[in-house]
């Protein structure tokens, strides 16, 4: 079984529930996949768990809470429609270049944000 490493770039919470829902379907134990779940963490996240005092992590969900909680930063923040509003179109360009423009930047938005245009 493959498990993709953390290096603390990208969202800490996707990293946990990926490795979850990779060893629940072998391992019940949360105690197995606690140890195991170190083994994935190279750079920053490894020193960051080296450096945790022994005995300070309580349980699974104790790690992977202070795990998110560390490492925050790199979750990726949720855009708004109202940012479509700074999107202008330059004095040079052709209107279709800024529709096109205007577009992928709406088709970029994360879902389940409802856009109040009405």
């Amino acid at each position: 079984m493959y498990l993709d490493n953390y290096n603390g770039l990208t969202d800490p919470g996707k990293h946990v529930q990926n490795i979850c829902s990779n060893l629940e379907l072998v391992i019940q134990d949360s105690h197995v996949i606690c140890k195991i779940i170190p083994t994935t963490f190279r750079g920053s996240v490894r020193t960051w768990y080296n450096n945790l005092e022994p005995s300070s992590v309580a349980s699974f969900n104790d790690l992977c809470a202070k795990l998110v909680a560390h490492f925050n930063i790199s979750i990726p923040t949720r855009k708004s429609s109202t940012e479509l509003f700074g999107i202008t179109q330059a004095k040079d360009k052709f209107t279709r270049t800024y529709l096109k423009r205007f577009n992928r930047e709406g088709k970029n938005l994360m879902e389940g944000v409802i856009c109040s245009t009405r």
